[in-house]
């Protein structure tokens, strides 16, 4: 599938829509935009797009209320600033209406919104995606959420997600280890739960030799 402005701009259309199943197709298909590989044709037109409509999306999503949407949303978010901003290194995108500024500020709502929900939401689909979200700047507190969504979520695209989280952290704490990812007590209640639940076998292994 092609990204261009123009079909970016008739999703957003979709996304600010009173229809539950435009908004949920158009989630969809900035999620599948984000989540493209970079260094295709598509890469600058779906960076721009995203950089300079920061505040007309964010606003859209912030406004919805269906959970799969939400989570939708949330990774879109999480895989934009993981993969667009944080490996533009990779890629060649260069343009003069894409300014660090408008980076900063699209990370910075992205950010704000994110915690929002943190706040707000208690179903465990949304604070694993507020948690994977957290976890691309390294957040400790990420540790705590994916404990609590253990006790009540197990499904494969959950767990699929913590592991990852899992074996990113055992990386950095090999790479770097100065710094903590996680405490103590977090490595410890999560090893707990996980035997408990007798899930992710290993994943414990890994969190027991950290």
């Amino acid at each position: 599938m092609k990204y261009t402005i123009e079909t970016m701009d008739n999703e957003l259309c979709n996304l600010e829509s009173n229809d539950e199943k435009a908004r949920k197709k158009a989630s969809s298909h900035f999620m599948r935009a984000a989540c493209k590989e970079l260094g295709t044709k598509d890469t600058k037109q779906i960076k721009v797009w995203f950089i300079t409509n920061t505040d007309r999306y964010i606003s859209a999503i912030k406004k919805e209320t269906n959970i799969d949407t939400i989570w939708n949303n949330v990774y879109t978010l999480q895989s934009f600033c993981a993969r667009y901003i944080h490996l533009s290194h990779l890629y060649k995108a260069d343009s003069d209406i894409i300014t660090e500024d408008k980076i900063n500020h699209f990370e910075e709502e992205s950010k704000k919104y994110v915690r929002y929900l943190l706040e707000t939401q208690k179903h465990p689909k949304v604070l694993q995606a507020v948690a994977s979200f957290f976890w691309i700047y390294e957040e400790a507190f990420v540790w705590d959420v994916f404990i609590k969504v253990l006790e009540k979520k197990r499904d494969k695209l959950t767990l699929s997600h913590i592991k990852i989280a899992i074996r990113q952290c055992y990386s950095s704490s090999q790479s770097n280890q100065v710094k903590k990812y996680m405490s103590e007590q977090q490595r410890e209640e999560l090893i707990a739960i996980l035997k408990e639940k007798n899930i992710l076998q290993k994943e414990i292994s890994l969190l027991e030799n950290m």
